[in-house]
Order: C-alpha cells, then sequence, then structure tokens
C-alpha cells in the first residue's frame, strides 16, 4: 500500500521530466548557431531601376449606342392588327413591321371616292351649262345674271372636285399608315405592344437600330477633350469581352455640360457582331507622357496588402516595401520605395 502512495506519482513526475527533455532537444544533435553562406557559384538574376517615359493613358468610361436607332409608332389611332417582329430579329429596310385595322379607313375612302365621283359629275354638268348659257348670252337670248350664276355653278363644283380630291389623298393616307414597315434596315432591340392592343399616335410600338453605326460615346473632361480633334485615332476597351479595339474620334459636340464641365466624344468603330447598344466601355486616351519608374512584376513579392521587393546594396541583399501603382502588361509602376540606379534581385536566397 506504501508504493501505491508514493510509486505512482514518482513516475509520473519521471515521466513528465523526460518529454519536457525530449522536447527541449536534449535527445537529438543540435548545430552551433552561425550564418550560412551563399554558395559562390549562385547567381542572382537583377534588375536596374530606372526612370523611363511613358504615354499617361487616361481610361474614361463610356458606352456603345447606335448612330441610327428610331423608335417606331402609330401615326393613326387604330387597333393592332398583327406584329409581325420580335425583339432579335433582323429586319430589311422597307419591311412590314406593324399591320393595324383598316376596315373603317376603307369603308371611308369608298365613301370619298364615291363623293369625289359625283363632284366631278356635277363639276361636268356645270362646264356644260356654262358653255350654252355663254353661247345664247353671245346671241343676247339671256341675260347677264344668267350668265354669272353660270359661272358661279361651275366654279363651286370645281371647288368642290378639288376638295373631294384632297379628302380621297388623306383618307388612302391614313390607309397606308396602317401598314409599318421599316424606315431601315437593322435589329429590332424591344416589342412593346402586342395585336389587340390599341395603338395611339405617338405610342412606342417597336424600337430599331443600325448594327452598322455602333460608336462610342462619352463624357471627357473639358481640360482633354478641348485637345481632341476629329479623325484622331483612339483604343477602346471592352471589359466584358476582354477587347481591345481601334476607334476614330468622329464628332465633338461643341458645346460643354455645365454641371460635369465635360464635352459629350463621339467616336466611330469597325462593325463587331459581338458588340451591342448599352455595352459598357472605357476609351483610352493618351494625354502627354511622364517619367515612371517600373519594374517587372515578378520581382515583387506581395505579402497580404504588403508589396515588397528584395534590393542588392553593397553586395548585401536587403528588403524594401515600395507601394504600386497601375500594371501595365508585365510591367508594374512604382509609386513610392525605389529611386533610379537601385538594383534589384528576384531572391534574397
Amino acid at each position: 500500500m506504501s508504493f501505491k502512495k508514493w510509486g505512482i506519482p514518482l513516475i509520473t513526475v519521471v515521466g513528465l521530466l523526460l518529454v519536457v527533455a525530449w522536447m527541449a532537444g536534449v535527445f537529438s544533435s543540435r548545430v552551433a548557431p552561425g550564418l550560412l553562406e551563399r554558395s559562390s557559384n549562385s547567381t542572382v538574376e537583377s534588375y536596374s531601376v530606372m526612370l523611363s517615359s511613358k504615354p499617361n493613358i487616361e481610361s474614361i468610361p463610356a458606352g456603345i449606342k447606335a448612330r441610327e436607332a428610331t423608335l417606331v409608332s402609330s401615326q393613326i389611332l387604330s387597333r393592332i392588327k398583327n406584329i409581325h417582329v420580335r425583339a432579335g430579329e433582323s429586319v430589311v429596310q422597307d419591311q412590314l413591321l406593324v399591320t393595324l385595322e383598316s376596315a373603317a379607313l376603307k369603308a371611308q375612302l369608298a365613301q370619298v371616292v364615291a363623293m369625289e365621283e359625283a363632284a366631278q359629275a356635277s363639276l361636268i354638268e356645270s362646264q356644260e351649262t356654262l358653255e350654252r348659257t355663254q353661247a345664247l348670252k353671245d346671241k343676247g337670248l339671256v341675260s347677264q345674271s344668267v350668265l354669272d350664276n353660270a359661272i358661279a355653278g361651275f366654279r363651286r363644283y370645281d371647288s368642290e372636285v378639288v376638295a373631294a380630291k384632297q379628302r380621297k389623298q388623306a383618307a388612302q393616307t391614313a390607309l397606308e399608315y396602317t401598314e409599318i414597315v421599316s424606315p431601315f434596315s437593322g435589329v429590332v432591340v424591344e416589342r412593346s405592344a402586342e395585336p389587340g392592343n390599341m395603338a395611339s399616335p405617338g405610342q412606342l410600338l417597336l424600337s430599331l437600330y443600325d448594327p452598322l453605326t455602333l460608336q462610342i460615346e462619352a463624357d471627357v473632361r473639358e481640360s482633354l477633350a478641348i485637345k481632341l480633334q476629329v479623325g484622331r485615332k483612339i483604343s477602346v476597351e471592352i471589359d466584358s469581352l476582354g477587347k481591345n479595339i481601334d476607334a476614330t474620334i468622329v464628332e465633338i459636340v461643341p458645346a460643354a455640360d455645365p454641371n460635369a464641365r465635360s464635352f459629350l466624344v463621339k467616336a466611330g468603330i469597325e462593325f463587331d457582331p459581338q458588340l451591342k447598344p448599352g455595352m459598357f466601355a472605357r476609351m483610352l486616351i493618351e494625354d502627354g507622357t511622364s517619367e515612371v519608374l517600373s519594374i517587372p512584376v515578378n520581382y515583387v513579392k506581395s505579402y497580404g496588402q504588403l508589396d515588397m521587393v528584395w534590393l542588392l546594396q553593397d553586395g548585401e541583399i536587403n528588403r524594401r516595401f515600395v507601394r504600386l501603382g497601375k500594371t501595365q502588361g508585365d510591367q508594374v509602376e512604382i509609386i513610392s520605395g525605389l529611386n533610379s540606379g537601385e538594383t534589384l534581385v528576384l531572391s534574397a536566397i
């Protein structure tokens, strides 16, 4: 019983001491502290930091718009009989887009035609009466008042014929409005009505655009816009497509926005089936040059939000934290942390 009292605690203490000694490295070989020397045959790839002259490229938010776009609407009040196209479909010039009910207009045209024929018959009769009255007047068989009445009747019916022709023309034009055709070849963007709806004058039915007339539009700050000229070549970046395309400035609106202090600049582009109106783009406009420090991206090591490079000074390699700017290709701009003439290495090992 006495062994249980003191033996078990003693064995536990000894075990703990052995574990602590093992963790402290008592039972393993240790290397004396010192410095590891770089192998003399190891090579370090270096890069000399130098100032370089680079163009200042200003990225301006822009949008794609169609130069030729239209909103199709009715010019008369009538019920829609049929709409022959849907959004996304391509159409050609003078293609039938919308058909409106025309029964009432056809009846009105027939009525006007009948009135014109009646007026024409009355005119012919009044002309014959005038000719007979004139002959009788020349023979002295009728008075001047009778001749005047015949002349007045002829003129009245002649005016009625003219008015009937105008009413006929108006009725024919209204009937033509029941068939709405495409003003140009393009693509249907939106369909805003359906058959059976009542179409009123000015009400939007369809919207179209010509994909061959797409252009880039952007509001450019006035200090930069006044340096631009029509015909200047610029680059345009389409973020969603990952494309960079060429463009030519075709128009600079000669009036600034007093609120934004900017000018609307339009640039023409080549046809691309992937481009659609409303897509986001960026105008890349060069605005002079500047001296900048830039180094290859692979010389920068990032640790969280900190960026660091290895600097070779007097044969020793030290690390230096830097502040980065814009990245273009395989080069990154150094805002602060480095000076021209300093030498970088890829690694400090």
